[in-house]
């Protein structure tokens, strides 16, 4: 199985459509219940089902009540898989990406989106993935005291949680202080991207992060002394202050350990 990490973003009840307000709602009242969601059948087969994908903007979603309000995640799973299908057979070479997506299956999927984005261009992305690592730009939106070490049926874990504002705050500031410092250009870009990413969802909702099954990857004692975005913090104030000597010694075993990580990819 993949191990796959999460960056989702959470908003009230009141920033979405009217129809899809109702639908979350009931969601998460039957969540709370102890009721039962359907997943999507068809992700778990390797062909696109008949019909129209994306006939609803609707779907299942994460909530999160903070004090009395209702914060939701929506899982936009189509959005999300048939994005990820497109840019998958993309970044294959011609000879081989039939194999892994045919042509028409990929035509398909790009026009699936292409509707949605004439229908309801209003429509995002709430969640974005990365496989076998947690990306380290991510951690430049939270500070140490956001992070949360929980532990599961399948052990600890580690969640980041901070709100919208913070983080779009914090991403915005640490830009300022890349494109100040000698870091490679590709990393800029990579942040900035993030930072308007986040930015589309306006001031007011949580930022969550989640290593997911990801964690699996460390032990129980490698997670706890896990602080990667204190070290991302210290990075960035130590490229405030010129200490390039320092910066690039932090920046360096960051990258080694998740590089060490990531490499389990290529052995899996």
């Amino acid at each position: 199985m993949t191990r796959t990490a999460y960056l989702r973003v959470y908003q009230p009840l009141g920033s979405f459509p009217p129809e899809e307000r109702q639908h979350w709602l009931r969601q998460a009242e039957a969540a709370e219940a102890g009721g039962h969601i359907s997943p999507n059948r068809w992700l778990r087969y390797a062909a696109l089902p008949e019909g129209r994908l994306l006939q609803t903007v609707s779907g299942g979603a994460f909530s999160r009540r903070v004090g009395r309000e209702l914060l939701v995640c929506p899982w936009r799973t189509d959005l999300r898989m048939l994005a990820g299908m497109v840019a998958f057979r993309n970044s294959l070479p011609d000879e081989v990406a039939d194999a892994f997506v045919p042509e028409q299956v990929a035509i398909r999927a790009a026009r699936e989106l292409e509707a949605l984005g004439e229908q309801h261009p209003e429509v995002r992305s709430h969640i974005v993935h990365a496989n076998w690592h947690v990306p380290l730009r991510w951690f430049a939106a939270f500070e140490d005291a956001d992070r949360i070490l929980t532990e599961d049926k399948d052990g600890l874990r580690i969640r980041y949680e901070t709100p919208l504002d913070e983080a779009t705050a914090r991403l915005r500031h640490a830009l300022e202080t890349l494109e100040d410092s000698w870091i490679d250009d590709a990393v800029i870009a990579a942040v900035r991207e993030l930072m308007e990413w986040l930015s589309d969802f306006g001031d007011r909702g949580l930022v969550e992060l989640d290593y997911s099954s990801v964690a699996g990857m460390f032990s129980d004692e490698e997670l706890v002394e896990d602080h990667s975005a204190a070290e991302v913090v210290a990075c960035l104030q130590a490229l405030e202050a010129e200490d390039v000597v320092r910066a690039g010694r932090i920046f360096g075993a960051l990258t080694d350990r998740w590089t060490a990580v990531r490499a389990k990819e290529v052995v899996n």
